[in-house]
């Protein structure tokens, strides 16, 4: 059975490597040739997209859950998106009322809800 298992994680990751190579090469592309509004800061821009494609990918690296490989890809899309739309490759802020949480005794309640309401491009940060 676990040899079984080990076999169906590694078909699903080996499934994703392409989706997740050509995420990378559109990122160092885009980031090859970005231009800031500012001309000062091109330079620093490209090099923090860069880095976080490093550390994102470090920090994945040896991810086998085929639906949170998926989820990732869904996440890094959409914040490359967001970045191009923008001309602003640092995360978007997260900003609620204090309304839009339902309030609760229960911190796991409140905790639960908050992640539930993170948009796509969120998902991995500690927002």
């Amino acid at each position: 059975v676990l040899n079984v298992l080990t076999q169906y994680s590694i078909m699903a990751v080996s499934m994703y490597r392409r989706d997740v190579l050509g995420l990378c090469r559109s990122v160092l592309r885009i980031a090859q040739g970005w231009h800031a509004e500012d001309s000062i800061r091109s330079e620093e821009e490209r090099a923090f997209m860069r880095r976080e494609l490093d550390q994102s990918l470090a920090a994945h690296k040896f991810e086998t859950d085929p639906e949170r490989i998926r989820a990732l890809l869904e996440e890094g899309k959409s914040r490359l998106q967001i970045a191009q739309h923008y001309n602003n490759p640092y995360p978007r802020p997260m900003n609620f009322s204090q309304k839009f949480v339902v309030n609760s005794r229960h911190k796991s309640t409140q905790k639960r809800l908050h992640n539930q309401s993170k948009p796509i491009y969120l998902y991995s940060s500690n927002v």
